[in-house]
């Protein structure tokens, strides 16, 4: 444990995969040595009771299968401090029964018991002194549907959203992102960022299995939600109104990520799938020599820097001098340019077939006579993507700043898993271990050819044509760990305590990203006629970068349940969270120069080939290019004490009411790689917050909520955005981005209402409104230059608001003959304005929407599923409203993505015992992508029709 808790926070790279490793290791001893609980002759019953009026757990209450055969005996036990049980017994008939103090009893009839087979059987059970006119029982196959997801949002003291891993096997969605679109007022920007309620990604916080994941994103604050497969899901709860128990960095919501959980019994499952993409699939896409670590995404190895550098320079930069003492000379930078891989065209090959991959085993054992569960699950994911683009910037209406057809091919692979191990020691005492690994690399060849009006060609007079082609692989990848313990203490009225120590790991690799332009540049034949030919630019660019992201926590916390005489039951909730991060960002460019005396209208292999590099005169060679302010180091710590208390109000009313104090401080230095100890620039931030929130919850019947919430939270700058180095621009005459060390805090208002009705287990109709004041928004504005800086800036005010709507029913209701058949729509109608500071940035207005907020979002499913569980099928729709992509200055305004609406398809059916087959159509009708400058596009493209099929195997 030291390796992962200790008090050395250096970076110990296997720590992780060590614990991973002992999980998994753990797994095969116990899967060899011990016996498990469930008995070839016997079988198991499984749930969780909770009180009807709260949703509270109930502990240590007596539960019992009394079998209808007179000669079996009765099994019986006494259910954990959490309200969970399970049973095992021989196969039969039998009556459950539950007893508890203070609750009335209660008994579900024809419970059969199959041997080898494991029974869910939850229960809520009504206080003693409320007389009821109907006990409802609940029952579910599985934890992680959409009966558990809407009884526990029932309950819930907050207003919040959920999708269930039930959700995502109707859908074709590969990741957690694909999976969060379909939620109520979500929205995901770039295929990865989710916007929850309109608001950016910086205005969210993401948790998996309560793990503040660390980030492996250069320009993110958040963990990019495509980096966890959809196998890998148990559920994703969306809690959108503010508790103190929650970090105060909370503006759009909180989304709290469960993976794969303990299954009760041994069970397991293999998959795999085969897709085709239209434009893609069997057709030619671009690629380049690589080494063979590419296939399971672990190249970044194979593209380091070269030794060479390190071996000449040491810690010195590439520059040239003839003075040994302050830089290289040429022949020795010619040398060194030698070392750098020759490789700066791609070819063509053809595609194959994207393929996922996924493999699960779980198990419940007796240790020491005490219940021992066991998850281990993995994915391995690899897709192939081709496109072509069109990329416009606008000076006017009829002017261009550039104009490129772009092509873009994408390989990438994803491997990840989820390994835990929990273990009760008693009823009221139970320790969890678990550990998160997934790895996410893409490569892509992106080229693009088209005029740049900020430069002219000398004897045309026009605009010059570009011809660039980029090469990129970028390696992400984030390891976690988890150590916690909840326990109960009798003697103490009940009290529990929760304590857990977090730790986790995030990097961005991009090794060897290279790109070279060459220009349409022309000349005059001897009848003075012009000659076009292609000719390379000043220089190659090499670009090297290493982001790690290290996080540590500490979480305390303490409920004691109380009761108000007769207004009921209520619980107080106190705490310590204390979260730390240390950030280290590394980058590294070089420009290698060709040969002056050799020809720049060959192909950039033979422009920088080894003749190229002679060391004699006109030699080419390799110079530093690295800023002073590319490399930073950062630090981060928020210390948080928080109350809360469930307080009711009789058996109608109750609420939620706490306070959150933050003390939070950031700590930004960029340095000189090259002269120890030189900081260039620093940026940090010191505040202390506190962050009050209150929620109310009127039952008017047993089935109905009116909510209401309002808090105030906050959004922090993201590390990077503090440190003033700049990316490369995106395209050649675009902007470039770059940070800014006087950020301030954004502090944000959050008001809610919502009205739910449940009407059955799995339906729900419910209506809300939600606004949002913003003090100091934190937004993308323009500062000049050249080329011009796209920076954070505190903006002045900011608001939000919107409404959203929700319906899931079964339409068996409206007409019996449509039993089978549910419908689950939708939608949000948001409007947001940000204002700028006067004189803040050049741009075409003042005023303008949160930057990716779409005015309504819109989905529905259409499913049906088959009474005997065998067969069921799912048509998907989507439509996400216009948003703003970029900020601009000029007279056409900015740039928004047009509205884009989807349809997905799915079929599941079980062709035999064990087996599943599922068909997918993704993305069928294949909108066009848009952006649109003024009435101007900006940017175009498809991105293809897709096919898929899955077979799963397991018990």
């Amino acid at each position: 444990m030291r390796e992962l808790f200790g008090n050395d926070r250096r970076i110990r790279p296997g720590a992780i995969a060590w614990a991973l490793g002992c999980v998994l290791a753990t797994a095969l001893a116990l899967s060899v040595s011990t016996t498990p609980a469930t008995a070839a002759g016997t079988g198991k019953v499984q749930g969780k009771l909770v009180g009807s009026d709260t949703g509270e757990p109930i502990g240590f209450a007596d539960v019992a299968l009394i079998p209808a055969d007179s000669t079996q005996h009765v099994v019986g036990g006494l259910s954990n401090a959490d309200g969970t049980y399970l049973l095992e017994a021989p196969p039969g008939h039998y009556v459950l029964r539950f007893r508890a103090l203070s609750y009335r009893p209660k008994r579900v009839d024809d419970i059969v018991v199959i041997a080898g087979q494991l029974l869910p059987m939850s229960a809520a059970l009504a206080p003693e002194a409320i007389q009821q006119k109907e006990i409802v029982v609940e029952a579910k196959r599985r934890d992680n549907n959409e009966t558990a997801m809407l009884t526990a949002r029932r309950k819930a003291a907050s207003v919040g959203d959920a999708v269930s891993a039930e959700q995502v096997r109707k859908s074709p969605d590969k990741d957690a992102a694909e999976v969060l679109r379909r939620v109520t007022g979500l929205s995901v920007s770039d295929g990865k960022y989710v916007f929850v309620r309109g608001l950016g990604e910086r205005y969210s916080s993401t948790e998996v299995d309560g793990v503040r994941i660390a980030t492996p994103e250069q320009n993110k604050r958040v963990v990019p939600l495509d980096l966890l497969p959809a196998s890998l899901l148990e559920n994703i709860v969306v809690q959108k109104t503010y508790t103190a128990d929650r970090p105060g960095e909370f503006g759009g919501g909180d989304i709290q990520v469960h993976t794969k959980d303990f299954p009760g019994n041994r069970s397991w499952q293999f998959s795999a799938s085969q897709s085709y993409t239209d434009g893609t699939t069997f057709k030619n896409r671009k690629t380049y020599a690589s080494s063979s670590k590419d296939l399971f995404g672990f190249g970044a190895s194979s593209r380091e820097i070269p030794k060479e550098v390190y071996d000449v320079a040491g810690t010195r930069p590439l520059v040239y001098s003839e003075d040994p003492s302050t830089g290289f000379t040429r022949p020795v930078l010619a040398e060194v340019a030698k070392s750098f891989a020759n490789v700066w065209s791609p070819r063509s090959v053809r595609a194959l077939p994207s393929g996922s991959y996924a493999a699960s085993y779980g198990d419940e054992f007796k240790l020491f006579g005490h219940p021992l569960g066991l998850v281990e699950s993995w994915s391995f994911n690899r897709a192939f993507s081709q496109r072509n683009e069109v990329q416009r910037f606008y000076e006017s209406a009829t002017q261009t700043r550039y104009d490129y057809a772009v092509q873009r091919s994408t390989e990438s692979a994803q491997l990840g898993g989820v390994s835990a191990l929990s273990y009760r020691l008693s009823p009221r005492h139970s320790l969890h271990l678990r550990g998160l690994y997934t790895n996410t690399a893409e490569d892509e060849v992106r080229t693009f050819e088209g005029p740049d009006s900020t430069r002219v060609e000398a004897l045309t007079g026009n605009a010059l044509v570009h011809r660039d082609t980029r090469l990129m692989y970028v390696e992400r990848n984030v390891m976690s760990a988890t150590v916690e313990g909840d326990h109960e203490f009798a003697r103490l009225h009940g009290t529990g305590l929760n304590w857990k120590f977090t730790r986790s790991r995030a990097q961005r690799l991009q090794p060897d990203r290279r790109e070279v332009v060459y220009d349409r540049r022309y000349s005059t034949d001897p009848d003075g006629n012009l000659i076009g030919r292609w000719v390379l630019g000043s220089s190659g660019v090499r670009e090297y970068g290493d982001l790690k992201d290290n996080g540590w926590g500490t979480v305390v916390s303490s409920t004691m349940p109380y009761r108000l005489g007769g207004l009921g039951r209520g619980r107080l909730l106190f705490g310590y969270d204390r979260q730390t991060k240390q950030r280290g960002n590394f980058y590294r460019r070089f420009n290698i120069y060709p040969n002056t005396n050799l020809s720049r209208v060959k192909d950039p292999e033979t422009v920088f080939g080894p003749g190229a590099f002679t060391g004699a005169a006109g030699t080419g060679y390799v110079e530093e290019g690295t800023l002073d302010v590319d490399n930073y180091y950062a630090t981060q710590r928020v210390e948080a004490g928080y109350l809360s208390s469930d307080v009711p109000f009789g058996r109608r009313l109750r609420g939620n009411f706490g306070v959150r104090y933050e003390s939070a401080s950031q700590d930004v230095r960029s340095y000189d790689l090259f002269v120890p100890g030189r900081i260039t620039a620093e940026g940090s931030l010191n505040h202390r917050d506190w962050l009050p929130s209150a929620n109310l919850t009127y039952a008017p019947g047993e089935l109905v909520n009116i909510r209401l919430g309002a808090s105030r939270t906050l959004s922090r700058p993201d590390l990077n955005e503090l440190s003033p180095s700049p990316a490369l621009e995106e395209y050649t005459g675009g902007y470039r981005v770059a940070g800014n060390p006087h950020l301030d805090r954004t502090l944000i208002d959050n008001y809610d209402v919502r009205v739910e009705a449940f009407p059955a287990l799995s339906e729900v109709i419910a209506a809300g409104f939600f606004y949002k004041d913003l003090h100091n928004p934190i937004e993308q504005v323009l500062q000049g230059g050249s080329p011009p800086l796209l920076v954070p800036r505190n903006s002045d005010r900011g608001r939000n608001f919107g409404v959203e709507l929700e319906a899931r029913s079964g339409l068996g209701r409206v007409w019996r003959r449509l039993k089978g058949l549910s419908l689950n729509t939708n939608a949000s109608f948001i409007s947001s304005r940000v204002r700028l500071k006067s004189g803040a940035a050049k741009l075409s207005s003042n005023e303008h929407p949160l930057l990716g907020q779409a005015d309504y979002l819109v989905n529905a499913a259409l499913s049906y599923s088959a009474r005997s569980g065998r067969f069921d099928a799912a048509v998907l729709v989507g439509s996400t409203g216009k948003r703003l992509r970029s900020l601009v200055e000029g007279p056409l305004g900015n740039i928004y993505e047009q509205p884009v609406t989807t349809l997905d398809a799915t079929v599941n059916f079980s062709p035999f015992q064990g087996a599943r087959i599922k068909l997918s159509g993704k993305n069928l009708i294949d909108p066009r992508i848009r952006e649109f400058q003024g009435s101007q596009t900006s940017s175009e493209y498809h991105k293809g029709r897709g096919v898929s099929v899955a077979l799963s195997y397991g018990s």
